[in-house]
């Protein structure tokens, strides 16, 4: 029942623009994507694979359990704003929101100068963007160069870690472990969130209302994506700063959500990445018919 009344809230958009970190709120555009009922399918397959990140090999991550959104350098009115809005989002893909004082798993930092700041975290921190203790998942030194030179308005790293599927525990690196009998449908381990760090640059931020850029921070906070990704094809959260698709007024769609419902809803133990994909895709595809019914 909480899960359903979340995903209410969430389309509802319920968020006002806050000047501290955004402009005057845009006019509406009437440039809409629309997908019809004959393409919808192969539609939900492309959007799959399109935006999609993790590496060569590894499934996609999720959190599992709990999220903890911390928030730096923002106003706290709007920091709280920010935070809220967030957590609803995990609780409607069926995450538990942090506890007021929890260690963030997210942490959300603005600059005006997003490039220094990252490229100053990075040399501080290398460890908790490229962790080597123990055997997890990241895009590697190439994205993690773009990262720290990005012209995007928002950026995002997420570190992963490798569990065992059955209990949870870490999967240490070089450590074996017992295939199922079944093991070429499924996997012993998957891929779990450890944490994300979203820089917003306010210096490219432009035009947009809080209440969008809440929504598109809690888009790219909950999944692994692709910070190239096309989605001008798409009813998607994903193309607010986009010249060809963006609208600076667009909030999270049905669309995202039901991505984002379908990857939390997919277990993560596929053999290959190209089995979870199809597995995602399934599951939105069923919720999209279930939500024509």
């Amino acid at each position: 029942m909480l899960r359903r009344i979340a995903r209410a809230a969430v389309l509802a958009g319920a968020l006002t623009a806050a000047p501290a970190l955004a402009q005057t709120q845009p006019p509406e555009s009437d440039s809409t994507v629309v997908i019809t009922d004959r393409n919808m399918e192969d539609a939900v397959r492309d959007f799959v694979a399109e935006i999609g990140a993790a590496p060569d090999g590894a499934n996609l991550a999720r959190f599992d359990g709990t999220v903890c959104v911390g928030a730096h350098n923002i106003t706290p009115e709007f920091a709280q704003k920010l935070i809220d809005q967030v957590s609803l989002v995990a609780v409607a893909v069926g995450l538990e929101p942090g506890e007021p004082g929890c260690k963030p798993n997210v942490l959300i930092m603005a600059s005006t100068d997003g490039d220094a700041l990252a490229a100053r975290l990075v040399k501080d921190h290398f460890q908790k963007f490229r962790p080597v203790q123990t055997d997890g998942a990241n895009l590697g030194k190439e994205a993690l160069d773009l990262f720290q030179n990005s012209d995007a308005p928002v950026r995002w790293w997420h570190v992963t870690q490798t569990v065992l599927v059955d209990t949870g525990e870490a999967f240490e690196r070089g450590a074996s472990v017992r295939v199922r009998s079944s093991g070429r449908l499924e996997s012993s381990v998957r891929q779990e969130m450890s944490h994300v760090l979203i820089i917003l640059d306010t210096s490219r931020m432009g035009s947009v209302s809080f209440g969008s850029l809440a929504d598109y921070v809690a888009m790219v906070s909950l999944a692994q994506l692709e910070a190239k990704a096309d989605t001008s094809d798409f009813p998607s959260i994903l193309n607010l700063f986009t010249n060809s698709a963006g609208d600076r007024g667009k909030r999270m769609t049905q669309w995202d959500l039901d991505y984002l419902v379908a990857l939390y809803g997919t277990k993560g133990n596929a053999p290959n990445a190209n089995r979870e994909a199809n597995r995602i895709a399934n599951n939105m595809v069923r919720q999209q018919k279930e939500a024509q019914d």
